[in-house]
C-alpha cells in the first residue's frame, strides 16, 4: 500500500502530465465541494499547517496528531491546480521525490503569498507570518503558539511554548475557535480568521 506521500506525489506528476478535472464516478465525490478538481487527491503540502486555508490541527482517534484538511478547498479549485502544476514542472521529478517538507512549505507560500513569509529562527521554522497573512490582528499581552515537530511529512509531537527561543520545529499559532494567537516582530497577536 502506498504512503499518503507517495500519492501525493503520483498525483502530482499525473496532474503535470494532464489535470484530471472532477472525478464523480469517485465514491468520495465530492469531499470537498461540488465541482471540484481531483487532480491533486492527496495534497502536496500536506501538512501546510496554514489555517487560513481552512486547516487545523486534531487529534485523531489512535490519539496522535493530524492536520485535517477537510473545511480546505484551495487545491482543489481549478486555477490552484494549474498554478501549482505551473510551478513545479519546473524541478526535475526525483528532485521533487527527495525534496523535504520546507521545500514544499516555501513553495507554498510562494504560490499564495507570491513570497516565502515564514522564517527560519535558530533551529525552527516560524510559520506565524504566514498564517496572519490577511488576517486581522490586535496586539495581545501574552499567549502561546505551538510547536510541531515533523518527521518527513508526518506530525510527530506537538506542544506548547511561550518564547521562539524555546521552539525546535514548525511554530504556528494556537488556535482557539475562528482565533490564532501567536507572534510577529511586535510581540503576541490575537487574529481573526
Amino acid at each position: 500500500m502506498k504512503s499518503e506521500r507517495e500519492r501525493a506525489l503520483i498525483d502530482l506528476f499525473a496532474a503535470m502530465e494532464d489535470l484530471a478535472g472532477s472525478a464523480p464516478e469517485c465514491y468520495h465525490y465530492p469531499c470537498h465541494f461540488e465541482g471540484q478538481d481531483c487532480s491533486l487527491c492527496f495534497c502536496p503540502f500536506y501538512p501546510c499547517l496554514i489555517y487560513r486555508l481552512g486547516g487545523e490541527l486534531i487529534v485523531s482517534s489512535t490519539g496522535s496528531y493530524v492536520w485535517s484538511c477537510q473545511n480546505c478547498r484551495w487545491v482543489h479549485e481549478k486555477e490552484n491546480v494549474e498554478e501549482i502544476v505551473t510551478y513545479f514542472s519546473a524541478f526535475p521529478r526525483q528532485f521533487l521525490v527527495e525534496a523535504d517538507w520546507r521545500f514544499f512549505s516555501k513553495s507554498l507560500q510562494e504560490i499564495l503569498f507570491g513570497e516565502e513569509l515564514g522564517r527560519e529562527e535558530g533551529i525552527a521554522y516560524n510559520l506565524m507570518p504566514a498564517n496572519f497573512y490577511g488576517c486581522e490582528c490586535e496586539p495581545a499581552n501574552s499567549g502561546e503558539f505551538l510547536d510541531i515537530i515533523i518527521d518527513g511529512f508526518r506530525i510527530v509531537s506537538v506542544r506548547k511554548i511561550e518564547r521562539m527561543d524555546e521552539a525546535e520545529g514548525v511554530v504556528i499559532p494556537e488556535k482557539s475557535g475562528n482565533t490564532i494567537v501567536g507572534m510577529d516582530e511586535g510581540g503576541f497577536v490575537r487574529c481573526t480568521l
